[in-house]
Formats: C-alpha cells, sequence, structure tokens
C-alpha cells in the first residue's frame, strides 16, 4: 500500500515538510497575474523555497525588469497574506 492515499494527501504532506501551507500557495497563485499585469506574460512562477519565489524570466530584459521590481513585487504580494511570508525573488533556470 502507498503511504499517500489521494493527491491532496500527497500536496498537504508536502506542503508541510516544506513549511508552506498550502492556502498561502493558491492565494499567491490567484493574486500572481492580477498584481504583475502585463509583466506577468515575460515572468513565470516557478516555485517557492524558504520564503523565496523562484521565478523565470523570457528575456534578459524581462530579468532585468524583474531585479529592478523584486521589492515592489514582493510589498504588493505581501499584502493578501495576514503575515508576509515572501522574503524575496530569484530568477530561475528556465
Amino acid at each position: 500500500m502507498s503511504r499517500f492515499s489521494s493527491a491532496a494527501d500527497l500536496v498537504r504532506s508536502w506542503g508541510f515538510r516544506q513549511g508552506i501551507s498550502t492556502d498561502k500557495v493558491a492565494i499567491l497563485n490567484a493574486v500572481w497575474d492580477r498584481e504583475l499585469g502585463h509583466f506577468s506574460k515575460h515572468w513565470k512562477l516557478k516555485g517557492v523555497r524558504k520564503g523565496v519565489l523562484y521565478v523565470s524570466a523570457r528575456s534578459s530584459g524581462a530579468a532585468l525588469e524583474l531585479k529592478m521590481r523584486s521589492q515592489e513585487i514582493v510589498r504588493n504580494l505581501n499584502k493578501y497574506f495576514k503575515t508576509a511570508w515572501i522574503k524575496g525573488i530569484r530568477l530561475a533556470a528556465s
């Protein structure tokens, strides 16, 4: 028998081990496009680890723009949570 009985159990277990609640990830996914506007076409959210968002950029210009706006993005995303848990943004390999 498998240790996990459903995909939901697996997601809950992974989130618990990583210290991230699945509610936070769901909220983040819901507000990502809304907060980034037209920039969301150029940046793709890859994942979260220890409060750092890993984002891939479509071009070097988009990567530079992400770096310049990262503090503003973090501040805007954290306003959707009870406590600020996003600490920063880093570029991920595409």
